[in-house]
C-alpha cells in the first residue's frame, strides 16, 4: 500500500505544480446565516486595509459578498461593498456597471449615465456592456445573419464571425472599415461548429506527466492487475485521465476528487487553434455562397498559431481569405485594464495589415504604415491606423475605391 501512496503523492505533485486545486470555502453543514456572516466578515476585514491590499484574490472576497447580496435581491445593501471594492479595482467594469444600475434605481440618473457611458466605451465584455444599455438608451446589437449567398457589384469586405465574438466590437469594426476604405462591408455569422483546439493546456499537461507515471513499476503492476495495457494510455488522453481517476479512487478518494477537479480546470485553460484548421473551416463554410467580389475575412476570439510559432494575430492566403484573432489584443489577456477603443484600434490595424496581403501585396517596410510587420504587441501598438501613400494608392487602383489619406505632417 505504501508504494501506491507514493504514486498518489507523485501524481498530485506533478499536477499541482501546474494547476492549483480549488478549495471549498464552506462546510457542508453551514447554515445560510452562517455563510452570510463569513462572507460579510471577510469583506469588511478588507475594507479596513485600504493600503495593504494588492492581490485581486483578496478583493474577490468583497465581490463574493456583493454577489451574495445581489442574488438575494438585497441590491441596495450591496452598494457600499461595491464602492469599497472599486477603491481597489476601479477598472473592474463589471462592478462599475452594477454600481451604475444601483444609481439608476435610486434616481441618480446623471451619475448613473456618466458611469454607464464609461463602461459602454471601455468594457470588452458583452454581458457587462448589456447591463448598462438601458441607462444610456442604447439597444443590443442585432444578431448577424448566418452566412448566405450574396452577389456584389464591386469588391466587398465580408466579415464572418467564427465561434463566440463580441458583436459590438465586430459592428464597430465594420463601420470603421467602411469609413476608411469606402468599401461596402457586410457581416455574417458562421453556419457550423469550429474544429476542436489543436493545442491545449490539458493536452500539454498530460504529455508532461504521462511518461513518468507509466514508467513507474508500481503503476505497471496495478495496470496489469486491471488488465489495462500501458500502451493504450499513450495515445488516448481521455482514457489516461479516466484510468488515473480510477487508480486514485481506489487508493485515495480525496486525491481522486482533486485530480478530477484540476483536470476539468485544465480543459478550461488557454487553448489554441491552428490557422490551417480554421482556414479550412472558413473555406468550406463560405464555398457554397462566395462570389468573386468577396474579400473574405474571418473574425474570431479563438487564439491562433501557425507551424513553428507560439501564436499569430492573423493568417492570410493571398487572393483567398484571411482570419484575424483578437484574443491577444484583449486587456485581460495582457493584464491591462479593459479598453474597447484600444481593442478596436488593434483589430482595425490588423485588418489593414491583412487587407493588403489579401489583395496580393507584399509586406510594407515604411514605419508609418499599418501594414508593417510587428514582432510584439508593443510594436503593433506603435503602428498608425492608416496606410502609407504607396500602399493606399496601390489598393485604390486594385479595388477602384477612394481610401482616406494619412494625416498631413506638420
Amino acid at each position: 500500500m505504501k508504494k501506491f501512496e507514493l504514486i498518489v503523492c507523485y501524481v498530485l505533485v506533478l499536477f499541482c505544480c501546474a494547476v492549483s486545486p480549488v478549495l471549498g470555502a464552506f462546510k457542508a453543514g453551514d447554515s445560510a446565516d452562517n455563510i452570510e456572516m463569513q462572507l460579510k466578515a471577510a469583506a469588511e476585514s478588507l475594507m479596513t486595509q485600504t493600503n495593504n491590499v494588492s492581490d485581486s484574490r483578496d478583493v474577490a472576497k468583497i465581490w463574493k459578498y456583493v454577489e451574495y447580496l445581489w442574488e438575494k435581491d438585497r441590491r441596495p445593501e450591496a452598494r457600499k461593498y461595491i464602492e469599497a471594492g472599486l477603491t481597489f479595482e476601479p477598472f473592474n467594469y463589471y462592478y462599475q456597471a452594477k454600481l451604475a444600475r444601483l444609481m439608476a434605481d435610486q434616481g441618480r440618473n446623471s451619475e448613473a449615465f456618466d458611469r454607464a457611458l464609461i463602461v459602454y466605451e471601455k468594457s470588452e465584455d458583452v454581458d457587462t456592456v448589456e447591463m448598462v444599455l438601458p441607462i444610456i438608451d442604447k439597444s443590443r446589437t442585432t444578431p448577424f445573419k448566418t452566412i448566405e449567398k450574396a452577389e456584389f457589384a464591386s469588391p466587398t469586405v465580408v466579415l464572418v464571425t467564427i465561434d463566440d465574438v463580441n458583436h459590438l466590437l465586430v459592428q464597430e469594426l465594420q463601420e470603421k472599415i467602411n469609413e476608411y476604405t469606402g468599401l461596402d462591408v457586410v457581416i455574417f455569422s458562421e453556419s457550423g461548429t469550429p474544429p476542436p483546439p489543436d493545442r491545449s493546456f490539458f493536452t500539454s499537461e498530460i504529455r508532461r506527466m504521462r511518461p513518468a507515471i507509466l514508467r513507474m513499476p508500481e503503476m505497471l503492476v496495478w495496470l496489469k492487475s486491471q488488465n489495462i495495457a500501458a500502451d493504450s494510455l499513450k495515445a488516448d488522453n481521455e482514457l489516461f485521465v479516466k484510468t488515473m481517476e480510477k487508480f486514485l479512487e481506489e487508493n485515495n478518494p480525496i486525491a481522486a476528487k482533486g485530480f478530477k477537479t484540476n483536470m476539468d480546470l485544465a480543459r478550461l485553460r488557454l487553448q489554441q487553434w491552428s490557422y490551417d484548421s480554421l482556414r479550412d473551416y472558413l473555406i468550406a463554410m463560405a464555398a457554397p455562397h462566395r462570389t468573386e467580389k468577396w474579400l473574405l475575412v474571418g473574425i474570431t476570439e479563438l487564439d491562433m498559431y501557425m507551424a513553428d510559432t507560439n501564436y499569430v494575430f492573423a493568417g492570410t492566403n493571398p487572393y483567398g481569405q484571411a482570419i484575424i484573432s483578437y484574443r491577444r489584443f484583449m486587456g485581460d489577456f495582457n493584464q491591462e485594464p479593459e479598453n474597447r477603443k484600444r481593442l478596436l484600434s488593434r483589430l482595425f490595424k490588423q485588418f489593414l495589415s491583412v487587407f493588403g496581403l489579401l489583395n496580393g501585396m507584399t509586406r510594407c517596410t515604411f514605419p508609418d504604415c499599418a501594414r508593417v510587420f510587428p514582432r510584439t504587441l508593443a510594436e503593433h501598438d506603435e503602428k498608425p491606423e492608416y496606410l502609407c501613400n504607396e500602399c493606399r494608392q496601390t489598393l485604390e487602383k486594385l479595388l477602384k475605391t477612394k481610401i482616406k489619406s494619412q494625416p498631413a505632417r506638420r
